[in-house]
């Protein structure tokens, strides 16, 4: 039934339902209340899906990428293209020279998806794509001490293969960036879950 229900995330408009639902909407609505966008900044949005929360954005200049073309084709047609740029592809170092300089990365549900060294990667290359002053802002389903039964079933049981505790997600960050801080976030969503908030700064290069 599991599988089942994980299957049906492929849906694109069920998906946005169920984020919405079950209050994951908020936790995202939180990163970015945290990085106190402008108008004029550029962000980058690496593992975007369809972008559900971009209407919660000031006029930013805007770089989506995800590797599920159902997302991005729900994405481009939902916000156009006139402040926006959605890319299927997997951001990397060769995207550099073909994006501005950004004020902010966002890495939203992305690292529990991801390896070690595949996370390495992915936070190298958000530190170099970063203006002076930038910073990269992560969240992800996490393990912590003090979850409750429930919450940790839901750990268990995210998509993602390479959920973490706190301290596992610090240390990848802190290869790349010279200051890292975050905070367990147990309250936003409608079904007891953790997550790590992780706030990245001063790229190490």
């Amino acid at each position: 039934m599991l599988a089942a229900a994980k299957g049906l995330l492929g849906h694109v408009p069920l998906y946005v339902t169920l984020q919405r639902g079950l209050g994951a909407d908020r936790l995202r609505y939180r990163c970015l209340d945290e990085l106190s966008l402008a108008d004029g900044d550029t962000v980058i949005d690496v593992g975007c899906g369809p972008a559900y929360y971009f209407e919660r954005l000031p006029r930013v200049r805007y770089y989506g990428f995800d590797t599920a073309p159902r997302y991005i084709e729900y994405a481009r047609n939902r916000w156009g293209s006139d402040r926006a740029e959605f890319r299927c592809e997997v951001f990397g170092a060769e995207h550099l020279s073909q994006v501005p300089p950004a004020d902010a990365v966002l890495l939203l549900g992305l690292l529990h998806h991801l390896s070690d060294e595949e996370s390495r990667h992915v936070l190298r290359v958000a530190a170099r794509a970063l203006a002076p002053g930038g910073r990269v802002i992560a969240v992800d389903t996490c393990y912590e001490p003090r979850q409750g039964r429930i919450s940790r079933w839901m750990s268990d049981n995210d998509r993602g293969e390479h959920v973490r505790e706190p301290a596992g997600f610090t240390a990848l960050a802190r290869e790349s960036f010279e200051e890292v801080d975050g905070e367990i976030i147990d309250d936003v969503t409608r079904i007891p879950s953790s997550f790590w908030l992780m706030r990245m700064r001063k790229p190490l290069h």
